[in-house]
This record gives C-alpha cells, structure tokens and sequence, in this order.
C-alpha cells in the first residue's frame, strides 16, 4: 500500500509539474504535502522532469550556424550593387527567397543524441536595373533565376557540427535579357543537376571554421565535370546595446571552371528586436566564376550592400 502511495504522489507531482506555468509554483505545491517522504517523491519528480525538458532541448542543438558568406544558404535576401559581368558594369539587384525546416529528429543511443532531418530551398535571381526608363515599361532586366532544394543531415558534436546534403540545381535565363541578348536563344544552356555534399563545421569560441566537398551524381549536359570543394571562415561577435559584429569568407572551387577559386567575402551587423529572428545588413564581395547557372565559365564581380533574413 506504501509502495502503491508512493507512485501515486509521482505521478501527481508529474501532472502538477506539467501543467503549472512554472517551477515555482510546483516545489510550492510540494511544500504542502506533510509527509516527509511523499513531499520528497514530489521534488524528486520536478527534478525528473526539467532534466527531461534538458534532454529535449539538447536534442535540439543540431542547428548548425548558417556560413555567413555562402551564396548558397538559405535565406531571404535582397542586395544593392555593381555587377561586372559579360563585359559590362551594371547596376544590379540581388533577391532571392529560401528556407530551412526541420522535418524529423531521428533519436539513437537511449535519446542522448540525434540526427535532424531539414527540407531546404532557395531561389535567387539577378536584375539589371540600369536605364530602367527605356525598357518598354519592362522593369529592371531578369538576368537569371536559380532554383535549388533538397534535403540534409545533421548531427552536433562537442567541438561542431557534420552535414550530409542532397540538392538539386536548375537555372533559368530571363525574357528580358534573352531580349536584350538575342545571340543566347542558341547559345543556351539547360543546365541543371543533383549533388551530394558532406561538410564538416568547427566551433572555436566565436570562429567557426568549415570544409567541405561535393560530387554531382546527375547533370544535364551529361559530361558536367563532377567534384567540387569548398571551405571557410566566420567570426560572430559578443552582442551589443543593439547589435553583433559578423564576418565571413567562403571559397569554393570547381572541377568544371579548371578549379578557379572563386571568393565570397561579407561583413557587417546582425540586429535583433525588429523581428522575431534576427536581420542581418552585410556589405559584400564576389570574385571569380559566375555562381549563376550557365554563365559558370563567366568572370563576374560584385560590390553591394545587402539584408539577409534567415527564415527557419
């Protein structure tokens, strides 16, 4: 009968727990059992519980930090600047739309650890917005739109974090700048394909370093060459009255382009209190190949200023 009260006093102390606003308010409700031992059951089951609510919350820290300067992560974005691209300097805007979310946690080990499964997407296209009032009333010029999605893995360590991606790539070339560039109505390109990529990211307090490599398992040309590296680094400072420092550098090389390296370098402020994930103003630098569909075997270089949204 003792043992049968004891279990009981548990299992109420759970239920209080769980549904008080607060921790407070249940040692409270603890306090006014008078038996010793059923007000000691009663603790103990406060206990059980935030460590439980621990455990849940450490199963969430598979988030790896977003690479700060590669053009490929997910994110709302819309950025301002100079394009040197096809023998012209052009005034351009950058937008673009994409997201992570997290589908699945896969729990292993007696729940001590877990894999997240995340959906991801991005669409990004390129407007040449110089002499917008002899367009014809077409706006600024649609240069090219990219389309990625695909799904990833990843799994925190102690000192980082190891990420397993499957992506598909396609690129669409604007109206108006097949307009405005009749010779690419034969020299288009229907680019796309599929890789698999792993990347090994590294904490070191307020740095974190990564690297990687990927392999395009189906292209269309056919003959696509198939490897590509890529590494980096990024520095997020100590929080601010109203801001937080952040830098980045992101290299990446492709077996396609003869292994030119081409540089995205970015730097600026995350401001949180605006919304309820926070913003980020970056001014930023492209050099080398063209990240853009076909135009990959293009010199390009960029200067603007951009608004980042990461949007999980």
């Amino acid at each position: 009968m003792k043992y049968k009260l004891a279990i009981s006093v548990l299992l109420f102390s759970m239920s209080v727990y769980s549904q008080t606003e607060s921790p407070k308010e249940s040692i409270n409700n603890c306090r006014l059992i008078s038996d010793n031992t059923e007000r000691l059951l009663c603790y103990d089951a406060i206990v059980a519980v935030i460590d439980k609510d621990n455990t849940q919350q450490d199963r969430k820290s598979n988030a790896m930090p977003v690479l700060v300067a590669d053009l490929e992560e997910p994110r709302i974005f819309g950025s301002l600047g100079k394009l040197d691209f096809l023998d012209k300097e052009i005034s351009a805007i950058l937008l673009g739309v994409g997201t992570r979310l997290k589908f699945k946690t896969f729990e292993y080990n007696d729940s001590n650890s877990s894999v997240d499964f995340n959906f991801i997407a991005l669409i990004k296209s390129q407007f040449d917005v110089d002499e917008l009032d002899t367009r014809n009333n077409r706006g600024g010029a649609l240069i090219n739109t990219d389309f990625m999605f695909g799904g990833e893995l990843v799994k925190s360590f102690d000192y980082g974090y190891l990420r397993f991606r499957y992506t598909h790539k396609s690129t669409h070339l604007g109206d108006e700048f097949l307009i405005d560039n009749p010779e690419y109505l034969k020299e288009r390109l229907n680019l796309s394909y599929e890789t698999v990529d792993l990347l090994a990211y590294r904490q070191m307090n307020q740095w974190g370093a990564y690297v990687g490599g990927s392999a395009i398992v189906r292209s269309e040309p056919g003959n696509l060459d198939k490897f590509q590296l890529q590494t980096g680094l990024q520095y997020k400072g100590s929080k601010r009255q109203w801001f937080t420092p952040l830098f980045g550098i992101d290299l990446k090389a492709w077996e396609a382009t003869d292994w030119h390296v081409n540089s995205s370098i970015k730097a600026g402020i995350e401001y949180s209190g605006f919304l309820d994930r926070p913003l980020q103003f970056m001014f930023e630098y492209y050099g080398g190949k063209s990240p853009y569909g076909q135009f990959i075997n293009e010199d390009l270089d960029y200067l603007g200023f951009s608004i980042n949204h990461y949007w999980e």
